[in-house]
């Protein structure tokens, strides 16, 4: 009887903490390794980050319109719900200021303009509609239609006869997106919400008028 734990240590010398060491170890090696595919994969599916890369202003016809490239995308869930019917709404706030030197910034103008994307099942397209001026445009795919909203062409923001050329102006520009999968009669009733929508920072840069 007294040669049996003699046997067992022979084959492991450090006991049972030796065997349990190795198995730890393999165990939290695969946990990170898992870990590590986990934040991966859901940095590719995040969604970038909205933003206005670029804009200015042209004279044309007697006002001064707006020329804009959008920086966005979407994260699945909001590209299915696009899918199932639930329009996209992409808002642009516009602010022009005139510069003051002892006083604060005098407000010449502000413009809300507002565009939606919404999936069409009879027809099967994407439609996109300048809600403030009624205009629109179809696309096949959604990919088609998003890169149309990122890009804002012409839009006329400011009357030429509101800007001094004696003073200096300032223009920003801020844009929202915004994909309700909730009907307002249940945002209201809920606490809860799985809409989605992004805010931009400003972008804000002083033209030559």
């Amino acid at each position: 009887m007294a040669a049996s734990p003699t046997w067992r240590n022979a084959l492991c010398p450090g006991g049972p903490d030796a065997v349990r060491r190795p198995v730890a170890w393999l165990i939290a090696a695969v946990l990170a390794l898992l870990n590590c595919v986990h934040i991966g994969t859901a940095a590719a599916q995040a969604p970038t980050a909205l933003e206005v890369r670029s804009a200015y202003i042209e004279p044309a016809e007697g006002v001064y319109e707006l020329n804009a490239t959008l920086n966005f995308d979407l994260a699945e869930g909001a590209r299915a719900a696009i899918r199932e019917g639930v329009p996209l709404t992409l808002h642009l706030e516009i602010v022009v200021k005139r510069q003051r030197s002892y006083w604060v910034d005098e407000s010449v103008a502000t413009l809300d303009q507002y565009y939606e994307l919404a999936y069409r099942a009879l027809s099967e397209r994407y439609l996109v509609r300048n809600l403030n001026s009624g205009e629109q445009a179809s696309y096949a795919t959604l990919d088609a239609a998003l890169d149309a909203m990122r890009v804002i062409s012409r839009l006329p923001i400011l009357d030429q006869a509101l800007v001094s050329r004696q003073s200096r102006h300032e223009i920003s520009v801020r844009t929202n997106l915004d994909v309700r999968t909730m009907p307002d009669a249940l945002r209201f009733v809920l606490f809860w919400s799985d809409d989605w929508r992004q805010r931009s920072e400003w972008y804000t840069w002083s033209p030559q008028l």
